[in-house]
């Protein structure tokens, strides 16, 4: 615990005061609802200079914090509230930025609890990067942010084995949200996937080349299927499972892959364009994240309702 302020940004107290309310820093496996976190964090976002303060804080915390020897609990608490806000609309670009400004090396020690800790913060970071990555980076259209996408779920999966091992895993409930949080992100993302390769395949170019990527992009969305899958029957093991939905599934039509595998183009009536461009918009696929979405709201401001979509937008 910290003890030492002269460490820390001169507007941290109240942040330490806002973790030790929502119980971040009790040593046992209990972790506050969305909603409770909301609640008690909306004064942080009443403005953008407010906003900016807070995170830089937080994490100045969280560097801290996971310096210290011991207390696996505390590290994978403090990783899942940082996991929560990087899941609200109105702070994940800056919580990104700030996260991926400076690597952290979490003290941890070689049990099964320790290793999952440290994919789980590798995980987080790695997601922060994506984040920043497509909103400054990305060209329209570039397919290759799909196949980095699909690392993302992988690099999320991957962490199922090391919770296994994990002793009682099961009744954890800390782990339990972690993954659930982590399915969360990989529904939405693996929709987001699987919803514009389905449009790349059936609106194929006459461009052999990209015709090319479009055929592996598809065969990485049915193996991240399976994966997802599998990650998706790992969450049976908690309380949390009634509340997910099962992973989007990629239907496309024979003759649209038939024409991709021959690479030869599919030619189309400007009519028939009209008509799927409409089908397209009006394709809209439920996300798990329906039932829980945590939101803050800036005072004086209503906010939009947030897409069920996984967004890059802030």
């Amino acid at each position: 615990m910290i003890t030492n302020f002269k460490e820390l940004p001169s507007n941290s107290q109240t942040t330490m005061e806002a973790l030790r309310d929502l119980n971040i820093f009790d040593n046992n496996n209990e972790f506050q609802s969305s909603q409770q976190i909301s609640i008690r964090l909306h004064s942080f976002f009443e403005n953008a200079q407010i906003k900016t303060q807070f995170l830089k804080s937080l994490f100045k915390i969280f560097e801290i914090e996971t310096q210290e020897e011991g207390n696996l609990l505390k590290k994978l608490k403090l990783l899942l509230f940082l996991h929560t806000i990087l899941g609200s609309s109105v702070a994940r670009v800056e919580l990104s930025k700030i996260l991926i400004s400076k690597q952290i090396n979490i003290q941890i020690d070689n049990t099964p609890l320790g290793k999952a800790c440290q994919q789980y913060y590798f995980y987080l970071y790695k997601l922060a990067s994506q984040t920043t990555f497509i909103n400054e980076d990305v060209i329209n259209g570039d397919i290759l942010i799909y196949f980095a996408l699909s690392n993302q779920c992988n690099l999320g999966i991957s962490i199922q084995s090391l919770i296994e091992v994990v002793e009682s895993f099961q009744t954890n409930q800390l782990i339990g949200d972690i993954v659930k949080q982590i399915y969360y992100d990989l529904q939405d993302i693996a929709i987001f996937i699987i919803k514009d390769v389905k449009s790349l395949i059936e609106n194929q170019n006459d461009n052999k080349q990209n015709k090319l990527h479009i055929l592996e992009l598809y065969k990485e969305c049915q193996v991240l299927q399976q994966k997802m899958l599998g990650f998706y029957r790992f969450n049976r093991h908690f309380s949390h499972f009634s509340q997910i939905m099962p992973p989007f599934s990629l239907i496309i039509e024979q003759h649209y892959l038939k024409d991709l595998q021959n690479n030869k183009p599919k030619i189309h009536s400007l009519k028939h364009l009209s008509k799927m461009s409409e089908e397209h918009v009006k394709f809209q696929p439920q996300t798990s994240k329906q039932r829980q979405v945590i939101k803050f709201e800036f005072v004086g401001k209503k906010q939009e309702k947030e897409s069920p979509q996984f967004s890059f937008s802030n």
